[in-house]
Formats: structure tokens, C-alpha cells, sequence
């Protein structure tokens, strides 16, 4: 089975209060904030692994979205497209500057492949 690099992920969650939020991962946790969306505050956990907590409620079930950083999103939406997945995008998002496609995995989790326009 092939392998393919990815240059970072990020686990999304929902945060009722991000400032409470803030106060426990940058706080408590001491987690560096390594980029502030406004809606969505993004803490590096490690060289390449990322916690975002977002004020909006991702989709069921389980309101996560797992998100794969990459630079070709479009090969990969082509890649996720010629699996015979269906798949939302890619699109620009001009609000969290990025360009971004999702596919939802066999258990209904939506798993996001990403560029960021600014790099973290």
C-alpha cells in the first residue's frame, strides 16, 4: 500500500468559552498559540501535531475534525475522488485563509485535507 507524507495535523474541537479554553491549553497546559483565527484558536502540541479549538460546533458524530496538512490539496482531493469518495471541495476559505477540501471516513467522521496561506 502506497504512503504519503503529510506536513502536519491538527485535531479540531469545540470550545464553548475560548477564553476558558485559552486560560487551560496555553495556561495550564502551556501550549505555544501558534496561530489566533478568531473563531479558532490553534495551540502546537508538537514539531507537527496541533490542538484547534473552534467556537463553531463541527458535525456529528463525535464533533471532531481530524485535519491533514498538506501543500496539494488538489492531488489529494483527486486521489480521495478516484478512490470513489465523495468529496466536498477543494475550496479557498478566505476567513481562516487556507484552502481546504473534506471526505468523511467509513464511520462518519469528516476529515479535512489542508493548506494553510500562511504557514504555522
Amino acid at each position: 500500500m502506497a504512503t504519503y507524507d503529510f506536513d502536519s495535523q491538527i485535531t479540531f474541537l469545540y470550545g464553548e468559552d475560548l477564553t476558558r479554553s485559552a486560560a487551560f491549553y496555553g495556561g495550564v497546559l502551556g501550549l505555544e498559540l501558534a496561530r489566533d483565527q478568531g473563531a479558532c484558536l490553534i495551540y502546537r502540541v508538537t514539531a507537527g501535531a496541533y490542538l484547534g479549538i473552534c467556537s463553531h460546533r463541527p458535525p456529528k458524530p463525535g464533533g471532531v475534525i481530524l485535519t491533514l496538512v498538506v501543500d496539494e490539496v488538489d492531488t489529494w482531493a483527486e486521489r480521495l475522488t478516484n478512490a470513489g469518495l465523495e468529496v466536498d471541495g477543494p475550496h479557498a476559505n478566505e476567513r481562516f485563509e487556507l484552502y481546504h477540501c473534506f471526505v468523511t471516513d467509513p464511520d462518519g467522521h469528516l476529515v479535512e485535507i489542508q493548506r494553510f496561506d500562511q504557514p504555522l
